[in-house]
């Protein structure tokens, strides 16, 4: 069986655009899956290891809510979070960079230029043999 991807691997890939903002004790975190989400509580939506990208609506705007929201998506074990620089994000508070870097939960921008499509089709390709398996 191939080595799962690591939310490392994703940046380290330059025509993604992506750069870590917080949380860069989590890039060896496996991501098995990309999935966009703009519901407020993505965690409904998204499970273990897989990656939340969001143009930034289901970002609360207040630094509490904000680190409770990164408590609440590492809490239920997904891999990172990959916002779009669109701007369409409340500014992200000092406080939630620094819950996201006190429990190793990787934040990302992603570049306005890059579909989240690409970033998808990229964790899909690289798990195709393990993508199917059910995490507990």
């Amino acid at each position: 069986m191939n080595e799962p991807l690591r939310i490392r691997s994703l940046t380290d890939i330059p025509a993604l655009g992506s750069r870590v903002v917080a949380g860069a004790g989590g890039l060896d975190r496996e991501v098995v899956w990309a999935h966009s989400c703009e519901m407020p509580d993505p965690t409904q939506w998204l499970g273990p290891d897989e990656l939340l990208m969001t143009v930034g609506l289901c970002v609360p705007s207040g630094a509490g809510e904000q680190v409770s929201f990164i408590g609440r998506l590492d809490d239920s074990r997904l891999a990172a979070i990959a916002i779009g620089d669109e701007l369409m994000s409340p500014p992200l508070s000092q406080a939630m960079l620094d819950e996201a870097d006190r429990r190793g939960f990787p934040i990302l921008l992603i570049s306005h230029k890059v579909p989240f499509a690409a970033i998808g089709r990229t964790v899909a390709a690289a798990n195709s043999s393990i993508q199917t398996r059910i995490r507990e």
